[in-house]
């Protein structure tokens, strides 16, 4: 019997009791500098790599909206336009591709238009589709979402409608697959599962390749909406802390409750790293021994937070089947999350788009220590004047760069152009699945 597309997947969750063993403690910890990360952008460049999940073809109406219908208290909406955008495994494949990964991918769409449309938009970015596999019985998932606005202000999604049902699969489907996975999975040092509830790839059919995967040496990726605790032994997963807490059974409400919700996801999942994404406050990364925690990368604020796990998961999957260690991994993730939430839609974060954003950060660090140098400038005068302050002449200004003092020893960051707007961080959306 299939599974209606809008009645969301038994979610799994652990048993209560699960605990134990006491929770790891968090610490808050600095970011490694630009200059440690950005290498890492070259080295992920050319790594095999495989997404198997679900694939969604995300669809978006664009609508003007002047009135309210007199049938009913609803806005009528005068349809503009239509774009489409990869969603679900599809976001995370057209992420890897985009970061200079070679990508092949597994997975099913229907025999429909949807289905080779999103064939087209993955083939487009020189993923490799052959495993994109058609199932007879079943449409591709389709998510319709409507944004509407008058012509002055920006649009926002009025609704959405989710469309498909669960691939359910036969002798003959798990032959398909399982044929289909040896040339996409050939030779891949990273690959992602991307389970969106719709039984492309599940816990039953991912055991024993994922066993066989990390023998190999592969970097195994968990993005799971609502198994989590079912898959075990994969190299990394990234819940957001919303699916994080419920797959452990708890509220998240303190940084100590996520201290327990990571001990008891790592106990059960057995995951070599384990990341949970937190929107607004960044990210944490933790381990066997303990948890580290990482603020939001800039300052610049959300936009859309659709497809921000998806571009999370892809670079920290690619950084680590590169050689970075799990923390230069997780703040470069944390990049590409921020640089996600920036547009709207599921758009693919870029090599490029990671340089700049690490090119920006690198130029705040420079003004950072001009600033310093002011300090040592302003000291060296005083030490001139015997102990004085200099006066300065009303009206003056300081230097581009430099500090002003606000007294009692303080200061504060230089007026005008040189203190960039992205300096202040406005309250940023948390991130969410789709």
């Amino acid at each position: 019997m299939r599974r209606k597309a809008d009645a969301a997947p038994a979610r799994r969750t652990l048993p209560r009791g699960t605990g134990g063993d006491a929770a790891l403690r968090l610490s808050r910890v600095a970011p490694p500098p630009a200059a440690k990360l950005a290498p890492w952008i070259e080295r992920m460049r050319g790594v095999r790599a495989l997404v198997w999940g679900d694939f969604v073809l995300d669809d978006y109406w664009r609508c003007l909206t002047r009135r309210v219908s007199r049938e009913a208290p609803v806005l009528v909406l005068d349809w503009q336009s239509r774009s489409s955008q990869g969603g679900g495994a599809a976001n995370a494949a057209l992420n890897l591709a985009s970061l200079g990964a070679r990508v092949s991918v597994l997975g099913w769409v229907g025999n429909d238009e949807a289905g080779a449309e999103l064939r087209r938009l993955l083939a487009a970015a020189g993923v490799d589709t052959f495993g994109l596999l058609e199932h007879p019985h079943a449409s591709t998932v389709v998510k319709i979402r409507v944004v509407a606005g008058s012509v002055h202000t920006a649009l926002q999604q009025v609704v959405r409608v989710d469309r498909g049902n669960a691939f359910t699969l036969d002798a003959r489907g798990r032959a398909a697959l399982t044929q289909a996975m040896k040339r996409a999975a050939h030779d891949v040092r990273a690959v992602i599962l991307s389970d969106y509830g719709y039984d492309s790839v599940t816990p039953a059919l991912a055991a024993e390749s994922i066993a066989s995967w990390r023998e190999g040496g592969a970097t195994v990726a968990l993005d799971a909406r609502y198994r989590l605790p079912a898959y075990h032994g994969v190299s990394l997963a990234t819940p957001n802390e919303s699916e994080a807490a419920a797959a452990a059974g708890l509220e998240a409400g303190s940084e100590r409750d996520l201290e327990e919700i990571a001990s008891r996801l790592l106990r059960a999942v057995r995951p070599e790293h384990l990341i949970i994404t937190r929107g607004r406050d960044g990210l944490t990364l933790w381990g066997a021994e303990r948890g580290v925690s990482l603020e939001a990368h800039g300052g610049e604020e959300a936009v859309d937070v659709t497809g921000a796990g998806d571009a999370v998961v892809a670079t920290a999957t690619l950084a680590l089947a590169a050689g970075a260690p799990a923390l230069e991994a997780a703040a470069l993730a944390n990049v590409a999350g921020s640089v996600a939430v920036s547009r709207r839609g599921a758009v693919a974060v870029a090599a490029e788009d990671l340089r700049s954003a690490l090119e920006a950060e690198g130029g705040k660090d420079r003004r950072k220590v001009l600033g310093a140098g002011g300090g040592t400038r302003s000291a060296e005068l005083r030490r001139r004047a015997g102990g004085r302050r200099p006066k300065r002449a009303a009206g003056s200004e300081a230097e581009p760069g430099m500090a002003e003092p606000s007294g009692r020893g303080r200061t504060r960051p230089a007026s005008g152009p040189e203190r960039s707007a992205t300096s202040r961080r406005p309250v940023r959306k948390r991130e969410s699945r789709t």
